[in-house]
């Protein structure tokens, strides 16, 4: 059965990467949640996409050089999500603790490395052991390095449709799956590896992932992927 994951929580009805959308993820069905994570300025792990906070916030430039208590100012809500804060990685495990849903933790070092993230993922991951979890990145190195410290760990390399670089690392590391977007599905190297894409909203898209028993889906809309799924 094709796994559901939420895109940044369900972000089609909430916020993108917040506190609530995580919620909505959990309550639609999904089997898991996709949410993106940062270092910041005071060695926090924090929940957001962008490298800067300009798009999703009332504030402005690089997240990594926010303080904890500076970042928690800023709002990440409109309308009746006002008020709705940037969220720290621990404060989704405390959320999402014993839920059983899977959570995909996207190291966001494809700009930035953040040195020492992966170790401190992997440290706060082993504090909360009633979380599942699995890592992903655009960023092949940080997977190494995840692999280095963990031999066990679920890892996915996101790609873009350039998958030259898939197999080799996949021999290498023994990836979980590699997350490619949509218009990579008719590459050939996708039949050699299990395949997650990403971000399928479309209901004739869900349901062709789903009839082709692709390993998952990344979506915006976790309760309709769901409600497609379980029809």
């Amino acid at each position: 059965m094709t796994e559901i994951f939420a895109h940044r929580g369900s972000s089609g009805t909430h916020p993108e990467n917040s506190l609530p959308a995580m919620k909505e993820a959990i309550i639609s069905g999904a089997d898991g949640i996709e949410l993106d994570i940062h270092l910041i300025k005071t060695g926090d792990l924090v929940v957001m996409h962008d490298e800067k906070v300009d798009r999703t916030t009332n504030g402005t430039g690089f997240l990594k050089d926010y303080t904890l208590s500076e970042l928690k100012k800023l709002e990440i809500g409109k309308h009746f999500f006002r008020k709705t804060r940037v969220p720290t990685l621990e404060e989704v495990f405390k959320l999402v603790s014993g839920s059983g849903v899977v959570l995909n933790i996207e190291l966001k070092t494809d700009i930035f490395e953040y040195e020492g993230i992966e170790q401190k993922v992997i440290d706060l991951v082993k504090a909360y052991p009633n979380v599942k979890v699995m890592y992903s990145s655009f960023n092949p190195a940080t997977l190494v390095r995840l692999r280095q410290i963990d031999s066990e760990a679920k890892l996915a390399l996101i790609t873009h449709d350039n998958l030259d670089a898939v197999l080799d690392l996949h021999k290498q590391i023994q990836l979980d799956a590699v997350h490619p977007p949509i218009k990579a599905k008719d590459n050939p190297v996708l039949k050699q590896i299990p395949v997650r894409y990403w971000t399928v909203n479309k209901d004739n898209d869900i349901e062709f992932f789903y009839a082709t028993n692709a390993k998952g889906i990344m979506t915006d809309f976790p309760k309709k992927a769901v409600s497609l799924r379980n029809n």
